[in-house]
């Protein structure tokens, strides 16, 4: 797995010119790849990058597409504050092919990620989620079962009623939009 099978092919210029930087001193390889579709082509994204983490904030200001994609790659990355981070930079971009990183974070232990997620959703592009959950039922099913368990290990105290949690109505707002027709 390479991390341009994350992203469709006509960034894949962009992609290796950023790639030789965001790799600088990175701890390993990118782990354990989530597949989906988006507009019928698969993808495969990391579950967790390890770049170092000056790279990564170095590169996420980089003009363009080039800093769109370190801002995504970011979103994987084993430390959850620089998730985050990444993630609110990510939420300011109106880009469909970004959709895959946002979504999956919405299956996230991190709460503070989910919160900034089910703040941006009703203002985020729609049309490309909408698009992008219709194409991938089963692991939008996936996410929320995750969802589920993290919220009945981690946050059940915090907030008793599922419904109540984050985490479950950032997946509700998930689902509003996977419901709808397309035009």
């Amino acid at each position: 797995m390479t991390e341009a099978d994350a992203f469709p092919a006509a960034l894949s210029g962009t992609l290796a010119g950023l790639l030789p930087a965001l790799s600088t001193g990175q701890l390993h390889a990118p782990s354990a790849p989530f597949d989906v579709h988006q507009d019928g082509r698969p993808l495969r994204i990391p579950v967790r990058t390890y770049y170092q983490r000056e790279q990564l904030l170095a590169c996420t200001q980089l003009a363009g597409d080039a800093g769109v994609l370190a801002l995504c790659l970011g979103t994987r990355h084993h430390d959850g504050h620089l998730r985050e981070a990444c993630l609110r930079q990510l939420l300011l971009q109106e880009r469909a092919w970004t959709a895959p990183f946002v979504v999956h974070l919405c299956g996230e232990y991190v709460l503070e990620i989910v919160e900034a997620i089910e703040v941006a959703l009703p203002a985020w592009n729609a049309e490309a989620l909408a698009r992008y959950l219709r194409e991938n039922p089963a692991y939008v099913a996936t996410l929320e079962r995750r969802a589920v368990s993290y919220w009945n290990c981690y946050y059940r105290w915090q907030y008793p009623v599922w419904k109540a949690y984050p985490g479950s109505r950032a997946m509700a707002a998930l689902r509003a939009l996977q419901a709808l027709t397309p035009r």
